[in-house]
């Protein structure tokens, strides 16, 4: 395989990866907001949490994907197989 097929691949593995962890963090947040607070709290509370949830998510998997990335570069060098995305100017 040639570095534009790995590159296109690990921008596909590395979406769906990334959107996978944001939606465990997103389920695991509102399950905690369901558990924590009961039918008779005030919708607005519970609308300003659930804003909240998938704003934690939304942060929480950059940072864990982040993460990932960089231990994945440091144990195999990505570099080597990999196409850089932007080309400098000439």
């Amino acid at each position: 395989m040639n570095k534009k097929l790995n590159t296109f691949l690990f921008l596909i593995v590395g979406t769906i990866v990334n959107i996978g962890i944001m939606l465990i963090l997103l389920i695991l947040f509102l399950y905690l907001i369901g558990f924590a607070f009961t039918a008779e709290t005030s919708s607005q509370l519970v609308s300003a949490l659930t804003l909240g949830a998938v704003m934690l998510s939304v942060v929480g998997s950059y940072l864990i994907y982040s993460q990932i990335i960089k231990f994945i570069n440091k144990k195999w060098d990505l570099e080597k197989y990999i196409a850089p995305l932007f080309k400098r100017k000439r």
